[in-house]
């Protein structure tokens, strides 16, 4: 099994949505699924590339950070590209979770959005994990928050 994930923040170090991906990672190969990891931002001259990349998974991760309003510049033009360019037929069957956290407010509304822009694509969209974070120390150090994303995983 392969799952690809799709990272749409900036990569800044305080980004609690890193911790959760690192996180679910970790179990993910633990179990011995095949995990790629895309950080959007480190493709931003070829984003409209990204797409055919699922082709090659069973199933893909969107995750993102909101830091002011939705889901992200980044995130959002991979949704374009996967519109644009995407394999419509792998996509519809391929299934997305959503994972999105926050340090402001709205990462149940970016959460539904992914969700909506997936299935809008014909995919498959799995309840996620979405979260508000104000501090990344505190949530990082909180066994009960690690085991809820090693469930979720």
């Amino acid at each position: 099994m392969k799952v690809n994930i799709y990272y749409g923040g900036r990569g800044v170090l305080d980004d609690p949505t890193i911790y959760v991906l690192n996180k679910m990672q970790e179990v993910l190969e633990e179990l011995r699924v095949s995990v790629e990891r895309y950080n959007i931002y480190e493709h931003k001259s070829s984003i409209s590339t990204l797409p055919q990349t699922i082709k090659d998974a069973d199933g893909v991760i969107l995750a993102t950070t909101v830091e002011w309003l939705g889901i992200g510049g980044y995130m959002q033009q991979f949704l374009d590209a996967c519109w644009l360019y995407g394999d419509k037929e792998r996509i519809a069957q391929t299934y997305m979770q959503p994972i999105v956290m926050s340090t402001t407010y709205g990462e149940r509304e970016a959460e539904l959005s992914l969700m909506n822009a997936w299935a809008t694509l014909g995919g498959l969209p799995c309840n996620g994990l979405c979260g508000y974070v104000e501090d990344l120390v505190s949530f990082q150090m909180n066994q009960d928050y690690s085991l809820i994303i090693e469930k979720k995983a």
